[in-house]
């Protein structure tokens, strides 16, 4: 099978997978909005910005220099292993012991026992981090999509069968355990590679820069995503984290569902090209371009019928959701693009210029949200958005250095997306208010949802057939 045969193959299994887990997160969490409170999301919620920190340690940036490498040893591979295993396990001590801590800085004593209890998904994720990479390294999607559908299924039985037995909050942590714990065993069974009972650390040097920077960009990163949370839970209250974490997650979907699918297959198939520019230059724009495809709709129309789409799916508890998410939502086009960036930088074996650029935006958007916070959670949104578009021109032009593309070639390919996205927002909002005032949230989307999609599909057509022909193409449906 041909690199190209591979790609094709791989971004089919990874939509396959991340459209499934959504789909299942999606119905999930709307079934979950209506057993459990506002607050029991909160609080999980600032569990998950201290998980999600120290999670960043687990594997020290290796699983990306393995899918980058050329060539990988099995000492190598063994060496990575065992350090992983070590330091699954130091973090599930770690965040035992910091929990009282943390749940005093967040004024919430229940955090220490939820704290406690998920520090587990360390040592039991930390056994097969490196066979999750192995296999995106191998572009075997197909048997990550199984294991990824079956795991986040698992989880989503357990967590609505808690909540209907009167858990409440410990639901949504019984539900992340059982994800983790399914996931590493089944990657643990589909993974031919096996172990050895080896650690060298002239190995583990091999890979020991780019791997560092990579940690510590994702640091840098993960507090430029979550201080907004930190912020939020702290000052405004649990209740405004859980509205603010709806939106923003919210805007997450179409983002997971599209550009993660898409750069988690790039950054292998990139890396085997990363000494081949114009390939290089070639295949990003048939990416960014089939991104903005999807991307720019999904965002247009959550924009426009934020309304009815909160109402109809979460109910009227969740009103103060509605605003957040139209502030969210035209950030989710910019960064549905921005999320290819780092494909870019690893594939490249830059992670020091990633490294320097998120340490600079992570200072930015702290003050940032800083400033915002004083007034309230609308004003976290909006300086939110404005540093997002602020950023924008930045953010692409520093990598495309390292390929040499230049910025006209990447806005002409965004053009069609955009124009048709634009005239499909006209036609949404006349009709919006051309309905029954009083009409019910649910028929707004079954009357809007469809024509939106329509008239995109024709607007498109006419405007950018070749960029569908290669959407198609890299989806497999089109020879």
């Amino acid at each position: 099978m041909s690199l190209k045969q591979q790609a094709v193959s791989g971004v089919k299994w990874s939509t396959v997978s991340q459209v499934g887990r959504q789909v299942m997160q999606f119905v999930t969490a709307a079934i979950l909005a209506r057993l459990l409170s506002p607050s029991d999301f909160g609080l999980v919620g600032m569990a998950t910005i201290v998980i999600g920190f120290i999670g960043l340690f687990k594997d020290l940036g290796t699983s990306a220099a393995v899918i980058h490498r050329k060539n990988v040893s099995d000492s190598l591979l063994s060496s990575i292993f065992w350090v992983n295993v070590i330091f699954g396990i130091l973090s599930t001590v770690i965040l035992f012991l910091l929990s009282p801590l943390v749940a005093s800085f967040y004024q919430e004593p229940r955090l220490t026992s939820i704290l406690k209890v998920l520090s587990l998904t360390f040592c039991i994720s930390g056994i097969s981090i490196l066979q999750k990479a192995i296999l995106e390294r191998n572009l075997a999607f197909n048997a990550l999509a199984k294991i990824e559908i079956s795991a986040i299924l698992s989880g989503s039985v357990v967590g609505i069968g808690a909540a209907l037995l009167g858990f409440g909050v410990w639901s949504l942590v019984y539900q992340t355990l059982t994800l983790v714990t399914v996931t590493t065993a089944l990657l643990l069974i589909f993974t031919p590679w096996k172990p050895e009972m080896i650690l060298r650390l002239s190995e583990l040097k091999e890979v020991s820069t780019y791997s560092l920077n990579l940690t510590g960009f994702s640091i840098f990163n993960y507090l430029a995503r979550n201080v907004d949370y930190l912020l939020v839970g702290r000052f405004l209250g649990s209740q405004a984290l859980g509205y603010y974490t709806l939106a923003y997650r919210l805007m997450l979907y179409p983002l997971q569902n599209i550009s993660h699918v898409i750069a988690r297959v790039m950054f292998p198939v990139f890396s085997k090209i990363q000494d081949d520019n114009a390939k290089f230059r070639n295949a990003y724009l048939k990416v960014i371009s089939s991104i903005a495809m999807v991307s720019f709709p999904i965002m247009g129309g959550i924009w426009v019928l934020a309304e009815p789409f909160i109402l109809a799916l979460f109910g009227s508890q969740w009103q103060p959701v509605i605003l957040i998410l139209m502030i969210l939502a035209p950030v989710g086009m910019i960064q549905s693009l921005e999320t290819t960036i780092g494909t870019i930088y690893q594939a490249k074996g830059r992670t020091d210029w990633l490294l320097r650029w998120e340490f600079g935006y992570g200072i930015t958007i702290t003050i940032t949200f800083l400033i915002g916070l004083q007034w309230g959670i609308v004003g976290v949104a909006v300086a939110y958005a404005i540093l997002s578009f602020i950023v924008t021109y930045p953010s692409f032009a520093i990598p495309f250095r390292l390929i040499h593309l230049r910025m006209l070639d990447f806005g002409t390919v965004l053009w069609g997306p955009l124009v048709a996205s634009l005239l499909m927002l006209l036609v949404l909002v006349g009709l919006k208010f051309l309905l029954p005032t009083g009409l019910a949230s649910g028929w707004v989307l079954g009357i809007l949802i469809p024509i939106g999609g329509i008239y995109y599909l024709l607007a498109s057509w006419c405007i950018n057939r070749e960029q569908i022909q290669q959407l198609l193409a890299m989806l497999g449906l089109n020879k």
